[in-house]
């Protein structure tokens, strides 16, 4: 849909009355009653609307969560940011204090003061959903049968992507189908098991697979397809197999596994005309990435947020460009990355990066004979990385010591502090930052409000969706022949080591866990990683503890034993400047200050650029000069630290994983009852649980 439709007209504007309030399931009937949606006009406004709650918040690639302005970078190894008051791992909670500091705990509800009418969770949205599928059979001879059609399609669709994000936080959740009236009761809506959930979900997705088009043409493109119905599908039944709620995952003949296969299967089966042969460069995959034509389709498109370009009443736009471009660019200053993430990236021929030639080891030549993805990816000094105004911008991002001045508090005699100057004042404490889904072709007046569209689901996913489904069946061939095309299109040779994966892929367990990898790197930034470890349990493997010092087994086998992973419990993720060595100049005093570049004369002739013949000509040409004129310093503070600066480790309780439900709603709807590993409004230890070994009777 062109950006003026689908975002024209908000809920509010349909004119509703307000209802008194009550003690009752999530006050999910004070939001009042609408009006009748009884012309053709008025039920598209109201869907346009649905999009708008449901995806406002996906103004960044990196978010996550339906109707939440939400992105769990910081806790993956995207990027840094934990402090002892973010994560709360930090302390051990007693059992009551845990029902207060749920993670997300706000998302399934909160109680609305009377005649409030902001929507205040994610049961809003389902019930704006269940209201549409009401309202068209209520006024069904108001509408053709074609627009009926697609209309509940489209609301099938929006209350299961919403279902599914509200079970992926709480678990087992009530399942809610119609719009529910404010009544008081001591039963109330009990919550469903997570195989129930998941059973309405598909049954949801199967039947908008069946109302929705193939394809949205003109204003109505954007709007989701049959395609991105059965995709979200098979995300749905991956992560129903995946060890967060199978405790049966380890093995290859689980029913669970083998519906998430087919699931893929028919997902892709159902776009003959999408597939990754629309792309065949690192240049291709690059561009695709950062479209912003709201009209124009792809065969990587399976489900997008259109954004508009500009700032007027009522615009979407992208944040993100303005973000990660650096201060000497017009933008923000950058995106920095930690050099845990670098170093996941592999080698040109697909190859894993050996321990010596690491960058956390120090080794100045860390740029060269990667990945294609990589320099699409990342940008680094010496690259080049343009825009409109400066196609040919060569950036530059390191610092060198102005003064030393005595530390007159310090110690130690003869200590000095230290004040720096910045390479075209850009003062960013990582060897790389951010490049990927940045406009090459973008000025400097687009950045902040960047047209950009944002791709919530891209064939990419699908694909990785299906190799994983064949590692986790046993059939390790076809799986590394999936990842294979995936490398193909981007220009990593197949060699002799079927590009590269031969040398760490050999098993059903290595097969996962290449996947989970090829997932960090093909989907890095883009809302995924968290999820991927989430579902396999990977901070802690799944037999962690809960936050009052109990064991908490979430998983017969640890996980990352089983898959050869570090947890990243106990981890901390890391930086370093890059500074010019101090023995090619030297630092003035107050009174003769060295405030010139250092380095301004000897760059002029490095710069690499990825769309070069030449590249690699010029990339070993920035190594060398890395090589010569750099060293890595420690940031002045830690990425991850507390109040003090002290480095903050990351720390995960395994409770953490699925959220406990927050003490209002409890209070209000005591017959929800509170999850494992949290403590319930009276101090008690919760008891639903949100792993069952059911069977999922729907396809």
């Amino acid at each position: 849909m062109k950006k003026k439709n689908i975002f024209y007209i908000a809920l509010l504007a349909l004119g509703f009355s307000t209802v008194g309030c009550s003690d009752s399931f999530l006050d999910m009937a004070q939001d009042g009653v609408y009006d009748r949606l009884d012309t053709e006009t008025k039920a598209t406004w109201y869907i346009n609307a649905l999009y708008e709650l449901m995806y406002k918040g996906f103004n960044t690639p990196n978010k996550t969560i339906v109707y939440q302005s939400t992105s769990f970078d910081n806790l993956t190894e995207e990027a840094w940011g934990i402090s002892a008051k973010t994560n709360p791992g930090t302390t051990y909670y007693t059992i009551t204090e845990l029902g207060n500091t749920s993670f997300m705990s706000s998302y399934f509800g909160t109680s609305l003061a009377a005649g409030k009418k902001s929507p205040a969770s994610g049961y809003h949205q389902i019930r704006y959903c269940n209201n549409l599928l009401e309202e068209l059979d209520n006024n069904a001879s108001s509408f053709n049968k074609d627009y009926i059609k697609k209309a509940k399609g489209q609301a099938y669709f929006l209350r299961a992507a919403q279902m599914f994000d509200l079970v992926r936080i709480y678990g087992p959740v009530p399942i809610v189908t119609t719009v529910l009236n404010a009544e008081a009761s001591d039963t109330g809506l009990p919550r469903s098991s997570v195989t129930q959930c998941v059973e309405q979900i598909v049954k949801d997705l199967n039947t908008a697979a069946e109302m929705l088009p193939d394809y949205w043409s003109g204003d109505d493109y954007g709007r989701v397809t049959r395609g991105a119905a059965l995709a979200l599908k098979s995300r749905v039944l991956l992560t129903y197999a995946s060890p967060i709620f199978n405790r049966n995952w380890n093995n290859p003949d689980n029913i669970r596994w083998k519906k998430a296969l087919k699931a893929a299967q028919d997902a892709q089966a159902a776009m003959p005309d999408k597939g990754l042969d629309g792309i065949s460069s690192a240049k291709e995959w690059e561009n695709m990435l950062c479209k912003s034509s709201n009209t124009e389709d792809n065969k990587e498109t399976i489900f997008l947020r259109l954004n508009h370009q500009g700032k007027e009443s009522g615009a979407t736009y992208n944040g993100w460009e303005q973000s990660a471009r650096l201060t000497s660019q017009g933008g923000s200053g950058g995106i920095k990355v930690p050099i845990e993430l670098i170093d996941k990236f592999p080698n040109a021929d697909g190859t894993l990066v050996k321990e010596a030639d690491k960058l956390a080891n120090g080794n100045m030549h860390f740029m060269e004979n990667r990945d294609p993805r990589f320099y699409r990816t990342f940008a680094f000094n010496g690259m080049i990385w343009g825009y409109k105004e400066l196609p040919n911008d060569t950036v530059w991002a390191y610092r060198w010591i102005k003064s030393l001045v005595p530390d007159e508090n310090a110690e130690t005699p003869n200590t000095y502090l230290a004040t720096y100057g910045y390479s075209e004042e850009n003062n960013v404490p990582s060897p790389v930052f951010i490049r990927k889904m940045t406009n090459i072709q973008a000025a400097k007046e687009e950045f902040e409000y960047s047209g950009i569209n944002v791709y919530e689901y891209r064939y990419a996913e699908l694909a990785l969706n299906l190799a994983e489904c064949y590692a986790a069946t046993g059939q390790v061939e076809l799986c590394k022949q999936e990842l294979g095309k995936l490398r193909a299109r981007v220009g990593i040779p197949k060699g002799n080591q079927n590009y590269g994966l031969d040398s760490y892929i050999n098993s059903r367990e290595s097969a996962i866990a290449g996947c989970l990898h090829e997932r960090l790197i093909e989907l890095a930034y883009e809302g995924k990683r968290y999820w991927d470890i989430w579902r396999w349990l990977l901070y802690d493997g799944g037999q962690g503890y809960c936050g009052n010092g109990e064991r908490m087994y979430l998983s017969d086998e640890n996980t990352c034993e089983i898959l050869g992973l570090t947890p990243l419990i106990g981890t901390c993720r890391t930086s370093r400047y890059i500074d010019v060595k101090s023995e090619l100049y030297i630092p003035g005093n107050n009174d003769d200050n060295l405030t010139a570049d250092p380095l301004l004369n000897a760059r002029e002739t490095v710069g690499a650029d990825p769309d070069s013949p030449d590249f690699q000509k010029e990339l070993k040409k920035v190594a060398e000069f890395w090589e010569q004129n750099f060293q890595l310093k420690e940031p002045p503070t830690p990425g991850d630290k507390d109040s003090n600066n002290n480095p903050v480790l990351l720390s995960w309780k395994s409770n953490y994983y699925i959220s406990g439900i927050n003490n209002t709603a409890l209070t209000k709807n005591p017959w929800l009852g509170q999850t494992i590993g949290w403590g319930d409004t009276n101090g008690s230890p919760g008891t639903i649980n949100f792993q069952d070994d059911e069977v999922l009777s729907v396809d």
